[in-house]
């Protein structure tokens, strides 16, 4: 071999070396610029008051549900309308390049994903034991605040002690018993969102309740104070008011209610045993509704404690809270209320008589069974409409407009609780078909009466507030679609209720500060449904060359509520350091121009179009922006 052919070899292979070393080089230079874009998008430092580091979290994603982790449900609980709708849906006569109907299918995997799935948005901090600790100033404030509030709870919930409570707020790494710091902070996060919306406050609450919940001492030792603070994120917890995830937190609350015996009288304190019962009719009433609404077996079965004494009336005359200074507005208030009272006592009555419509569904027990069981309910709602109403009548002369709202609230609740159980119990059933649609009719009817936030106590289960209302809805639907009948005045109000039900969403997210995006979701969702209802009526569907399609959801914006969103901002917001991007794309095949039309010969600047936060927004459902809009939103 010559000289010269080494040399030219030895070139050659030095020019092989240093194109390899390059491409090396630019390879880690974009591994770099990759991991930074990571760590960007999927890291978060909550902010706090103090000054004190904040632990680094990481959000854990939300998994696509597959088919095999839905949770199981009974063609008979309440939100058994999913299949009955479907079908409506497709009876519709249908016409070329609608959407409406897509859409309205679309809207109904989104409720069946919310009703029978539970996911949950963690964040998992690396140093778990630093909780948000405010200034002596702020936090004495908010200790002060939390007592007064906590009054509304009274008999059901107490209090913690003057030492315990500050321990909570100051010294939160050294509280045993990890409910009080939950109770306490869920507390304070629904008073202030309620107020000024979610802001860096809520944000130090919502994560010393998380915090208090990566404990698993507060699920596997039971103790009053743990059963406490699960009734409360069950009922009234709006981060947790998944209608699976609170029947979850519910069924931990009553197997601890169990295991400690709340409705044994052996305790030796008179006032320590009422309240004890007191905490358990709360779960037994609240396990009854949400069994009911799946159709599965109560944590608490009524033929074991049916004749668990309910409280002392002295006692029970106690919970009046709508004579507390938060509802009275500076007003002279009324004294000796007795409509919590007889509230509660006719709750649990129908919480009874839930049991036995839960057993009957599940059972399908006989005919002359469902017409004692339907005597039952309505006996009981007379009684309690009556008593109710009389109270309230009786008590209106002193009672401030807000107090009053409050107990027509209750009213209400009891005849929406009546109607819907009435609902459940004649489906099927032919020879009663006009009085469950009656009974729908009449349900929506209620609705605007029962509009409501967390503060009110006479309105039962959160997520109750938001679902159960598309359990009528879909009957009335049903109807519209399944009438034959031209057009008439009677298909004319039940447009007219469908479109109240769309109105009660829209009020609900104004109240439900934590859950506005989840409302205004429900409320398009109702809102699609309408619009089909009156394309099916007027004969045709609208399509996108002959009528004006249904406007794209696009949700107000308004600072999320519910999780540590990341915003499109956010994820745009990209360090790539001195990365040219324009130089990799010649490494891509050149047969992707074509399906990628960013790859074109004139390498448009890649920045601007991250910079494109959404896409423009066509006549059709603009899913990327909802995606990036409610990632991690489910609750």
């Amino acid at each position: 071999m010559s000289p010269n052919q080494i040399t030219s070899d030895s070139a050659a292979e030095i020019d092989v070396e240093s194109r390899l070393g390059r491409l090396e080089h630019a390879v880690r230079q974009l591994t770099d610029s990759v991991n930074r874009a990571l760590q960007t998008i999927t890291s978060a430092s909550p902010q706090t008051d103090t000054g004190m580091s904040s632990p680094v979290c990481r959000t854990i994603p939300t998994k696509n549900v597959a088919s095999e982790s839905r949770l199981h449900t009974d063609l008979s609980h309440s939100c058994s309308f999913l299949d009955e709708a479907s079908a409506n849906i497709d009876a519709i006569r249908q016409s070329p390049g609608n959407t409406t109907s897509q859409n309205a299918q679309s809207e109904l995997q989104y409720l069946s994903g919310r009703l029978t799935t539970t996911e949950v948005e963690q964040r998992i901090a690396q140093d778990s034991a630093t909780f948000y600790i405010p200034s002596k100033a702020i936090g004495y404030r908010l200790i002060s605040r939390f007592l007064e509030d906590g009054e509304l709870g009274e008999p059901f919930f107490s209090l913690p002690s003057d030492d315990v409570v500050r321990q909570v707020v100051f010294e939160p790494h050294k509280v045993r018993e990890r409910g009080w710091i939950a109770y306490f902070n869920y507390t304070m996060l629904c008073i202030v969102s309620n107020e000024n919306g979610e802001n860096s406050e809520t944000k130090n609450f919502r994560r010393n309740v998380q915090l208090a919940l990566n404990d698993s001492s507060i699920f596997l030792e039971p103790c009053l104070v743990n059963v406490q603070a699960l009734c409360f994120l069950a009922m009234h917890g709006e981060d947790y008011a998944a209608p699976n995830l609170s029947w979850m937190l519910l069924g931990h609350a009553c197997r601890q209610a169990e295991a400690l015996g709340l409705h044994s009288p052996t305790h030796q304190d008179a006032d320590w045993r009422q309240q004890r019962l007191c905490l358990f009719w709360l779960l037994f009433l609240i396990d009854k509704s949400c069994s009911l609404s799946f159709s599965r077996p109560a944590f608490l079965p009524t033929a074991l404690y049916h004749n668990v004494p309910l409280p002392d009336r002295s006692f029970l005359l106690k919970f009046k809270p709508h004579e507390r200074a938060w509802f009275a507005n500076g007003q002279p208030s009324i004294h000796g209320s007795r409509f919590g009272a007889e509230f509660f006592t006719h709750y649990v009555q129908w919480a009874k008589l839930a049991g036995s419509v839960v057993d009957l569904l599940a059972t399908a027990d006989s005919i002359h069974r469902k017409q004692e069981i339907r005597s039952s309910l309505e006996a009981w709602y007379l009684d309690t409409n009556q008593s109710l109403t009389s109270i309230a009548n009786a008590e209106s002369a002193s009672a401030s407009a807000t107090q009053m709202r409050e107990m027509t609230l209750g009213i209400s609740t009891m005849k929406f609780q009546y109607l819907n159980s009435l609902i459940l119990l004649l489906k099927g059933d032919d020879s009663s078909s006009n009085l469950r649609l009656s009974s729908a009719r009449e349900a929506i009817s209620t609705l605007t009466s029962m509009v409501s936030n967390w503060s009110s106590v006479y309105n039962g289960v959160v997520w109750q507030l938001l679902y159960c209302p598309f359990t009528p809805f879909f009957v009335i639907f049903g109807n519209i679609v399944n009438n034959d009948s031209p057009r008439t005045a009677t298909v004319e109000k039940d447009l007219s209720l469908l479109s109240a039900t769309v109105e009660y969403f829209a009020a609900m997210r104004s109240q439900m500060r934590l859950l506005a995006t989840v409302c205004s979701r429900l409320q398009h969702t109702a809102s699609i449904f309408l619009q089909l209802a009156r394309a099916h009526v007027s004969g045709r569907i609208p399509t996108q060359t002959h009528e004006k399609p249904a406007k794209s959801f696009q949700p107000t914006p308004i600072q999320p509520t519910y999780t540590y969103d990341q915003h499109t901002e956010d994820l745009m917001d990209l360090d790539l350091g001195e990365l040219n991007v324009s130089n990799y794309l010649e490494w891509l095949p050149t047969d992707m121009g074509s399906a990628w039309p960013i790859f074109d010969t004139k390498r448009p600047d890649v920045s601007s179009r991250l910079g494109n936060k959404r896409p423009s927004q066509g006549s059709g459902f603009d899913w990327f922006s909802w995606d990036t809009y409610y990632s991690g939103t489910e609750i």
